[in-house]
């Protein structure tokens, strides 16, 4: 018996208006942050769409053949994602090699396999890929988590529901059991978030966002096409279209003003989010012609709704590769740059290639091919294969990358090499943040074998207790910090010589005890010393007998929009301030200070390059290349365990720099 086509729902061009304003949303929050602080929540109207309407379409199919053929569900799914997502992420893989410095790519690698199979979500997590983190250089596939919990939805769903419909023959009991499960997500959501926390685990979780999807495919379940009437809509939908613009009001607005710090987002706010959203989705979904219909499918909304898959998919990598220091541009004109580019590759892309693909499958790309049909499927399979081979040869490509991304401007140092002679064994560990990381990872040993290194580094977080500000806002830790805060120090323990990295978090705003110590000021100063004393106290209770304080570094990371906590890190003025502050915190405390600021940034001026080679990978941290350089300078230094003047120790051959282009 052959198998019948999958059937797709009838199209309502008001759900196209309702998808067009959920990608604005988001096309908005990413491009200028600062005019919708909640646009991020037009992923959670696309989740909550995309649950009513993939229900519904099982559901009926279930009720008019009895079953769900899966196979064609799951191929209709792969006809309407992959095509774009393939055509993208070559994209990708292209400006990657041109724009992406070789340290970067094996992450932007390991980004694309991610998202090829469709669980970058949990490759995020496991990362430090925070979805609110603005500064730096991002993944150009971070959006990819949103396609991965849809992907694994249309993957799972159909058996969920097939298991449950041998148990279940109301859909209200369907619809119970689906809320039910929603609700279980939910609590979990608010079991996990810690308010003030950085909250990418719960906000990347498939399990701690199912019930988005849950709420939709419990709408789908008992409010289908079946339910609706015929002849004359039922009163309670009459008031479900009144509803729908005060709905959809409520909707905009949490998206113009609500943030990821917004109290009770995660504990019930969401949930409330998607219930309100419900109500437009349900209205513009009527077979009953209504106002709020007619609004929602006028042509410029009904178009970009068309294109919104293509459109996400295409914003985020031209976001983070043409920065507005790539352009020439401020941030705000940078993103209109960006905007235009998103739309006109989107709109190509889903003429010539989504649209084909998704009416006469992969061989419509090759209208007069004699290809017979079976080849389609080898096709699709080999257009994956190409981009997962792609990604495996990224990281072996040489050249690309670019000034920009490395921060290589500003003029080239010229370090003379010493000679190093190993002495008395050093048992030393480098303390702070993930650049001391980059310093550790590589660390020569075969060079220095008399030092013994260890380290105790996690990335953006600090040794000490406080509400980081940035711009007026709270700056949310990462989950992970608070466990840092608390265990930093336990590796001190058989160590002999400590090297504490002042980390760049004190170039920003702090909140203690309910006031705000501006940066800069006597009073952010005092706390700054105060957060030394600390670290020092620490190093004496486990033994430390030659502590080391090593001063900021000058830098110039790629920004992506404008946020506060780059600008710090990037005015040298507020640098060299914390530096000052520092030295004279170790002159009165007898501790050691290493200048690594005079060393890489003499004449207060930035340097990107070191001895013909790239110093940071990212404006940040070290390379392969420049980390045996710096250890050369540095290693040194440590050998002679300071004086315990407390005398600033640079030293005698310092890097001379010559201007760059």
């Amino acid at each position: 018996m052959a198998r019948r086509p999958h059937t797709p729902l009838t199209y309502r061009p008001a759900l196209d208006g309702l998808r067009a304003l959920a990608v604005l949303g988001v096309l908005v929050f990413h491009l200028w942050p600062n005019a919708a602080r909640g646009g991020w929540l037009g992923v959670d109207l696309f989740f909550v769409l995309s649950g009513y309407l993939i229900t519904t379409l099982l559901v009926r199919e279930y009720v008019q053949r009895g079953g769900i053929d899966l196979r064609g569900f799951w191929l209709a799914r792969a006809r309407r994602l992959m095509p774009t997502l393939v055509v993208v992420l070559l994209a990708v893989l292209v400006m990657a090699t041109f724009w992406t410095l070789p340290s970067r790519r094996y992450a932007v690698s390991l980004d694309v396999l991610s998202t090829l199979a469709y669980v970058a979500n949990w490759h995020f997590i496991s990362g430090d890929e925070a979805y609110f983190a603005s500064n730096g250089t991002p993944s150009p596939l971070r959006h990819a988590w949103s396609l991965a919990i849809e992907e694994q939805y249309y993957l799972l769903f159909p058996l969920l529901l097939l298991a449950l419909t041998r148990f279940l023959t109301r859909r209200r009991h369907l619809a119970f059991w689906l809320l039910a499960l929603a609700a279980a997500s939910a609590l979990w959501m608010a079991h996990l978030y810690v308010p003030g926390v950085d909250p990418t685990r719960v906000y990347y979780g498939t399990d701690t966002r199912a019930f988005e999807l849950l709420i939709g495919a419990a709408a789908g379940a008992w409010i289908g096409p079946s339910q609706w009437g015929h002849a004359r809509p039922a009163p309670w939908l009459l008031w479900l279209e009144r509803l729908a613009w005060p709905a959809l009001f409520a909707l905009v607005i949490a998206m113009l003003t609500f943030d990821e710090s917004s109290s009770g987002l995660f504990r019930g706010g969401l949930v409330a989010f998607c219930v309100v959203a419900l109500v437009p989705i349900l209205a513009a979904a009527s077979p009953h012609p209504n106002s709020f219909q007619h609004v929602l499918s006028f042509e410029w909304l009904r178009r970009l709704g068309l294109i919104s898959y293509a459109l996400y998919l295409w914003h985020w990598p031209l976001h983070v590769y043409l920065a507005p220091e790539r352009l020439g541009l401020d941030a705000a004109w940078a993103g209109v740059v960006q905007a235009v580019a998103a739309l006109v590759l989107a709109t190509a892309t889903y003429r010539f290639v989504e649209q084909p693909v998704r009416r006469g499958g992969v061989r419509a790309l090759w209208p007069r091919s004699p290809a017979p049909r079976r080849l389609a499927p080898i096709a699709a399979a080999a257009a994956a294969l190409v981009v997962a081979g792609g990604a495996l040869a990224l990281p072996h490509v040489s050249g690309g990358g670019s000034d920009l991304e490395a921060g290589s401007g500003g003029g080239e140092l010229t370090y003379a090499m010493k000679t190093y002679t190993p002495g008395e064994d050093v048992k030393a560990i480098l303390v702070g943040n993930s650049i001391p990381h980059s310093l550790f990872a590589n660390f020569p040993q075969t060079r220095f074998p008399d030092l013994q290194l260890t380290e105790s580094a996690s990335f953006g977080c600090t040794t000490f207790a406080g509400q980081e500000s940035s711009g007026g806002q709270p700056v949310p830790s990462l989950s992970k910090c608070d466990q840092f805060h608390d265990d930093w120090y336990y590796g001190l323990a058989g160590r002999d010589t400590m090297l504490y990295f002042l980390p760049q978090n004190l170039l920003n705003d702090y909140a203690v005890d309910g006031r705000m110590l501006r940066a800069g000021s006597a009073e952010h100063d005092a706390f700054v010393r105060s957060s030394l004393d600390g670290v020092a106290q620490k190093a004496k209770q486990q033994n430390i007998a030659h502590p080391y304080l090593v001063d900021l570094s000058c830098h110039r990371v790629p920004t992506i929009g404008t946020d506060p906590t780059v600008v710090a890190t990037i005015d040298t003025a507020k640098v060299e301030h914390l530096n000052d502050v520092a030295k004279g915190w170790a002159r009165s405390n007898g501790v050691t200070l290493i200048d690594q600021f005079g060393f890489l940034c003499p004449g207060g001026q930035y340097h990107g390059r070191i001895n013909g080679v790239n110093l940071y990978a990212d404006g940040l941290h070290f390379t392969s290349e420049s980390g045996p350089i710096f250890w050369n300078w540095l290693a040194p230094q440590i050998q002679q365990h300071g004086d315990g003047s407390g005398a600033s120790s640079t030293s005698s051959s310092s890097a001379s720099s010559t201007s760059g282009r």
